[in-house]
């Protein structure tokens, strides 16, 4: 074989391992998904009566309840790819928590976080399920937990190895809390993470300490 030939070859070996090598990291902290994944998650969901967006108009009633509040599309710590205008919102609790973490991630690195995933109603989770045989139904109890505006996609892209490994280490400990549900992904690069009502709590025993 040329060593033209060997160059794609080498590339791909390159990055298999390196998807290897996160994907050995997700499962040591626990972020990796399991078949009870959704359902832990749409429990959870159930047990804090949070209701799933059926459609724009939903999402739009729920926003001036104050039940949902509108997220950026950019900041000095995060900013929004690819969200529709109708869907830049999230609980007050999902949106706290990636401020506070967009916050500590560019006080460390310099850098934004880029979230690519926020709340959805499930006429546009059925047309995900169309085009990505990832994604999660769409009703049922595997339902993705998008629909009741708690999750928060943050996109794995164009962070670095460090930066990656922050995150994992912070999503970890907060799971420990039991104040979010977390996921790394890796078909589509991201964290997935479902953020818990009682963050709120947390957050405000560390402001008061």
């Amino acid at each position: 074989m040329s060593t033209r030939a060997l160059v794609p070859l080498l590339a791909l070996l390159v990055l298999t391992s390196t998807a290897a090598i996160r994907a050995a990291a997700a499962a040591r902290s626990g972020l990796v998904a399991t078949a009870a994944s959704q359902r832990i998650q749409n429990r959870r969901a159930d047990a804090q009566n949070l209701s799933r967006m059926r459609n724009a108009r939903m999402v739009l009633r729920f926003r001036h309840l104050g039940l949902l509040v509108p997220v950026r599309t950019s900041t000095p710590w995060y900013y929004l790819h690819s969200i529709p205008a109708n869907l830049r919102y999230l609980r007050p609790w999902t949106r706290l928590f990636l401020t506070r973490l967009g916050r500590e991630f560019h006080a460390r690195f310099g850098a934004r976080l880029r979230v690519t995933g926020l709340i959805r109603t499930m006429n546009r989770q059925q047309r995900l399920e169309q085009i990505n045989v990832n994604a999660a139904d769409a009703s049922g109890p595997e339902r993705s937990s998008h629909l009741t505006g708690a999750t928060v996609d943050i996109s794995k892209r164009f962070m670095q190895p460090a930066h990656a490994r922050w995150v994992r280490h912070v999503l970890t400990e907060l799971r420990d809390q039991d104040v979010l549900y977390a996921i790394e992904e890796f078909h589509q690069p991201c964290f997935h993470v479902m953020v818990y009502r009682s963050y709120l709590d947390y957050v405000d025993r560390l402001t008061a300490g």
